[in-house]
């Protein structure tokens, strides 16, 4: 059954939001997988498609940030890890600052605690199903962002950063497979996402942002639950964070697979969800 609820023309005629996806941690579960990284997430960075340019300018300023040598040397794409590392704090700052200030953006991140949803055989024990999950409930929160932008709907454009080793065309027949209305999804206005999503490299400006915005998200998660300095730049951009009618961003523009209180008892979430 296909999704219903919009003619197929009606949608097309949509003005356009693009949508940037990457991920930050990684997808293992093994005892040194979980050691190094407690968490998986994907961000999502969604911008109307009037303010693209600003996705352009703000990555190409970055870009001539952190590289020096020739001006061909500054095509190379931005890698938060790369580039963004934590002796470098000026540029973590600079980072948060920049994508800060694009005030008609949206961001969405689906964060996976290992340990509290590890007792899911399944998702621990393939790593093509937990991403294909985590991907699905980052897609769905899309949609509906889709479906109450402001102004009116609008046609979402999803391209997702390339995985290494990850057999993608799976991932999109799994999605279709959801969006058919073979499992429940709430109402998700999957219409509203122009199908297929793709799979493309680190070379595309709006991924490079969002790989920013999930290394940010990195940052804050990787520190002392009971420090606040290491959100400080997160915080920056939590006006940016997809939001219930009255102000709440659990559910819409975050999202915990696991024990909420992962996030939520962190000494900064209090800031991190006032608007």
């Amino acid at each position: 059954m296909m999704p219903t609820g919009f003619g197929t023309a009606s949608v097309g005629q949509l003005p356009r939001l693009h949508v940037y996806v990457d991920e930050t941690g990684d997808r293992g579960f093994s005892d040194k997988s979980r050691g190094k990284s407690p968490f998986f997430a994907m961000t999502a960075l969604i911008v109307p498609q009037e303010e693209e340019w600003f996705v352009k300018v703000t990555a190409g300023g970055l870009r001539s940030v952190v590289h020096s040598g020739p001006p061909e040397a500054r095509h190379k794409p931005l890698h938060w890890v790369e580039h963004f590392k934590a002796k470098r704090p000026e540029r973590r700052r600079q980072a948060a600052l920049a994508l800060s200030r694009m005030r008609s953006v949206m961001v969405i991140h689906v964060i996976a605690h290992k340990e509290t949803m590890h007792k899911d055989w399944g998702m621990s024990q393939s790593k093509e199903l937990f991403y294909n999950y985590t991907t699905r409930l980052l897609l769905e929160r899309v949609a509906l962002a889709a479906r109450e932008w402001p102004g009116g709907r609008r046609l979402a454009v999803v391209r997702l950063g390339a995985v290494k080793h990850m057999n993608h065309s799976t991932s999109e027949s799994h999605l279709d497979y959801v969006r058919r209305g073979n499992c429940e999804t709430y109402q998700v206005p999957w219409s509203l996402i122009k199908w297929p999503p793709t799979w493309e490299s680190t070379e595309r400006d709006g991924i490079q942002l969002a790989d920013l915005h999930a290394g940010l998200l990195n940052a804050a998660l990787s520190g002392d639950p009971r420090d606040t300095s290491c959100a400080e730049n997160l915080l920056l951009c939590k006006h940016q964070l997809r939001r219930s009618y009255d102000g709440r961003i659990m559910g819409r523009g975050v999202k915990v697979i696991g024990d909420d209180s992962f996030v939520t008892g962190r000494i900064w979430w209090p800031a991190w969800q006032r608007p």
